[in-house]
């Protein structure tokens, strides 16, 4: 004879209103992020768009090194050397 256990009944069907009550809080939660959603849009309209980001934000680093800071040292460098330069040739002159 065989024994009837728990494990061999047929699960009971689903709750329709458990169901239905777990979908209208699906639904109430997404309605509540897109009203949130449209909060910060409106927010972000009034400022006049979006906060834009920084150089530093973006990876841009600004020195001194332009193209006249950069010429003037090469200028700078390059007069020093003619000057030791043309030292050495007086003083080679002069013996």
């Amino acid at each position: 004879m065989s024994h009837i256990t728990d494990d061999d009944a047929t699960p009971a069907p689903p709750d329709p209103d458990d169901h239905v009550a777990r979908l209208q809080a699906q639904i109430d939660a997404a309605k509540a992020r897109r009203a949130g959603y449209r909060e910060q849009a409106a927010e972000t309209v009034a400022r006049g768009g979006p906060a834009r980001p920084t150089d530093e934000e973006r990876g841009i680093i600004k020195t001194d090194d332009t193209v006249g800071t950069s010429a003037a040292d090469a200028n700078q460098e390059i007069r020093s050397r003619l000057s030791r330069l043309t030292s050495r040739f007086v003083r080679l002159g002069k013996k």
